[in-house]
């Protein structure tokens, strides 16, 4: 199963497209094809002594490599234009910015010999700079688009090959039969979303897509250069927009509408909030409610989404202080009882 590979890049020649490139030719399994998309200067990079070695080095590998110069409209257009001008059936999609682990190529290819269906799979996708933690709130199903929390971005909680989900981001392999429905060119050249749109859209015309924890691709993101560079808000705005649009009336998927409780406190205070579920309950009826707690065993009997405190860092950063009863009852000045305080906060508001 032969493989093209592709990289849109913007400006970022000596920052993280020499090291993308680098990942490429030293695969287990290299590619056969590698189609470089440049969409910013479009520099002359045989001249450039570092791009001669990595360019050496492709040659070395018996990869056929190519430079193309993009209209400097987006990524979007330009994985648009791999998909008819990539020679081999599999293509493997990187961003410049992508450091995939040598055994990445080679993982992903052999899903594709067990699943005649399977339309595209992605890695595991890993920040440098992030502490690598699970999540058990992280989901890749549509209904959950809105949490924000990508399972490729955490290590998983529990060991498998391969998961079905519903859409896939950033690098990933994919079958170009799959892709006969294109990149949405409506987008702007930010992109916002592409991937989900893309990769949705191969599940709704009947193949499979997968992500695998078997290997990592490490996002080496730059704040300097890239596609998304000096591009503005609305660009930002109009994407989500049209991706609503698909969401709501062309896919008929109605996100989950999640409301959290958090009690980063004691055993005894967890109890005390206990003795207002019910009420709790009733009043978010219509709710996904999700609570992140400290002393999981309280509400083990009771239908609830447990998640840790970890888990709603993740999810909330700063703002999970919000959530802080003590910090409340300090800030109301609070002389009641503790029950009180909470129903303050949770059945007021």
């Amino acid at each position: 199963m032969k493989v093209t590979a592709t990289v849109s890049t913007k400006n970022r020649y000596f920052s993280t497209l020499p090291t993308c490139l680098t990942a490429i030719a030293l695969q287990t399994e290299p590619p056969d094809e590698l189609l470089i998309y440049d969409d910013g200067e479009q520099k002359d990079l045989r001249e450039i002594p570092i791009y001669q070695n990595i360019f050496g080095l492709l040659d070395k590998k018996k990869i056929e490599w190519q430079v193309l110069f993009g209209a400097r409209n987006g990524q979007v257009r330009n994985h648009q234009h791999a998909i008819s001008q990539a020679k081999h059936e599999l293509i493997w999609r990187l961003d410049d910015d992508n450091v995939p682990e040598t055994n990445v190529l080679a993982t992903l290819k052999k899903f594709f010999k067990k699943d005649k269906k399977l339309g595209a799979i992605g890695g595991l996708i890993l920040f440098g700079e992030k502490d690598l933690l699970p999540s058990s709130l992280a989901s890749n199903k549509m209904e959950d688009i809105f949490l924000g929390l990508n399972e490729q971005w955490f290590l998983p909680k529990e060991n498998y090959d391969i998961k079905h989900v519903d859409h896939i981001y950033s690098s990933f392999v994919y079958r170009k039969k799959a892709a006969k429905h294109g990149y949405n060119k409506l987008l702007s050249p930010v992109g916002h979303r592409e991937e989900t749109i893309f990769t949705y859209e191969m599940k709704r015309n009947g193949w499979n897509l997968g992500i695998t924890p078997l290997c990592i691709t490490w996002h080496f993101q730059e704040s300097t250069g890239g596609i998304r560079d000096n591009t503005r808000k609305e660009m930002w705005e109009h994407d989500e927009m049209i991706f609503k649009n698909f969401l709501f009336d062309d896919w008929n998927i109605k996100p989950k509408d999640y409301h959290f409780i958090v009690l980063d406190c004691g055993l005894g205070d967890h109890f005390a909030f206990k003795s207002i579920l019910p009420e709790i309950k009733e009043k978010y009826k219509d709710k996904e409610l999700v609570f992140s707690v400290c002393y999981p065993e309280v509400f083990k009997d009771d239908n609830i989404r447990l998640i840790s405190i970890s888990d709603a860092r993740l999810l909330m950063g700063d703002d999970i202080d919000y959530y802080n009863i003590y910090q409340f009852m300090d800030e109301h000045n609070w002389k009641d009882h503790i029950i009180d305080a909470f129903k303050e906060m949770y059945l007021q508001s």
